[in-house]
C-alpha cells in the first residue's frame, strides 16, 4: 500500500522548489581548535548555543561569538573559525543546495545579508535539531520533512532581522516598568494614578513617565487606557455583561466617557465591536491576564480567504 502521507510531502517540496539538505551534525570541538580559510560552494547554517570567545572571520569582518548566534555562510564567501582556548565548542550546521528556489524570496540569505544573528530562544533550536532527528531517525524522510522544517527556519531567521528589533526591545524592558505594567493589569478597576505607580516601581513620577516614553512609546496613562481598553475587548467578547458593567469593571466611572474612549481606540463603538467578533461558541471562555505573552489569549487568527 502506498504512503500517500510520503507522497503529499514530496508534491509539496517539488511544488515549492524546498531547498535541498545536503550534509548536517552537531559537533563538539576541542579548544584552541579551528577552522582554516575556506570557500563552500553551497550555504550553511549553523547554530552555536552558547556565548564563547570563538572568534568567526568571513572576508574583512571578525565577529567573537561571545552569545548565542545563527551563522548564515554563502557560495564562495571566504571565512574560517578560531574556537574558544579555554572550552570546547558546540555547533549544529546544516549545508544545502537552494537550487531552483530563489534566494531573493528570504533576503537574509542575499550576500548583503547578515553573517551573524544572535538568538538565545528555544523554538528555532529545537527546529534545528528536529532536523538532526530525522536524518538520525528517518533518513529516507530528510529531504520532505526536513527540508520543509529548514525552509520554515530560514524564514523564522529572516524575521529575527526584519521584526525582532522591536521585540527584543520589549524583552529589554527594566524591571521596574515590568513590574508597573503587572501593576496596571492587577488593578485595572481601581483608580490608577502615574504617581502610585512610580511609587511601587520606587522611580519619580517623572522619572516612569520618561522610561514609558523610551521603551513603549506611550506615557503612564496613554497605557493605562490602552490596557483597560483591551480588557473591556475581552470582557465584551467573552461574555454578557452589559457595557456599562464593562465599562466599571475595566476602571470607567461613566460610561459615555468609556464609550468615547473605545471608539477613538478602536475606531468602532464597543456595541460594533461586540457586534462583529462575538461568538456565542466563547461564552466559557474567561479573561486572561498575561503581560509575558506575544499575542493575546482567547483570540482566534485568521489567514487570508
Amino acid at each position: 500500500m502506498p504512503d500517500t502521507a510520503t507522497g503529499d510531502l514530496t508534491s509539496i517540496r517539488s511544488a515549492i522548489n524546498l531547498p535541498s539538505i545536503r550534509v548536517l551534525g552537531d559537533f563538539v570541538k576541542k579548544p584552541g581548535t579551528g577552522l582554516g580559510e575556506r570557500d563552500i560552494p553551497d550555504y550553511e547554517l549553523l547554530y552555536f548555543p552558547e556565548g564563547t570567545g570563538t572568534i568567526y572571520r568571513v572576508g574583512e569582518r571578525e565577529f567573537t561569538l561571545s552569545q548565542p548566534c545563527f551563522i548564515i555562510t554563502r557560495p564562495g564567501e571566504i571565512h574560517s573559525y578560531r574556537y574558544d582556548m579555554q572550552h570546547p565548542t558546540r555547533h549544529l550546521f546544516i549545508h544545502f543546495w537552494l537550487r531552483s528556489f530563489p534566494a531573493s524570496s528570504l533576503p537574509v540569505l542575499l550576500p548583503e545579508g547578515p553573517s551573524v544573528i544572535p538568538y538565545e530562544g528555544d523554538l528555532l533550536v529545537a527546529m534545528m535539531k528536529q532536523i538532526m532527528a530525522i536524518a538520525h531517525l528517518k533518513p529516507e524522510r530528510l529531504q520532505e520533512r526536513g527540508s520543509l522544517l529548514l525552509l520554515a527556519l530560514l524564514s523564522e531567521i529572516h524575521s529575527l532581522v526584519v521584526d525582532e528589533p522591536m521585540l527584543e526591545e520589549t524583552k529589554r524592558l527594566p524591571p521596574q516598568v515590568v513590574k508597573v505594567l503587572d501593576a496596571i493589569d492587577m488593578s485595572l478597576s481601581a483608580p490608577l494614578t502615574v504617581e502610585g505607580l512610580a511609587k511601587q516601581a520606587g522611580w519619580t513620577p517623572e522619572h516612569l513617565s520618561r522610561s514609558f516614553a523610551r521603551h513603549l512609546g506611550l506615557s503612564p496613562k496613554e497605557m493605562i487606557v490602552r490596557r483597560r481598553i483591551d480588557r473591556a475587548c475581552q470582557l465584551l467578547l467573552y461574555g454578557q455583561k452589559s457595557i456599562k458593567e464593562i465599562a466599571f469593571e475595566v476602571g470607567f466611572a461613566d460610561e459615555n466617557y468609556f464609550c468615547r474612549v473605545f471608539k477613538t481606540t478602536k475606531a468602532i463603538t464597543a456595541t460594533e465591536y461586540r457586534a462583529k467578533h462575538y461568538n456565542p461558541r466563547n461564552g466559557d471562555l474567561a479573561p486572561v491576564i498575561d503581560g509575558e505573552s506575544l499575542y493575546p489569549s482567547n483570540r482566534v487568527f485568521y489567514g487570508e480567504h
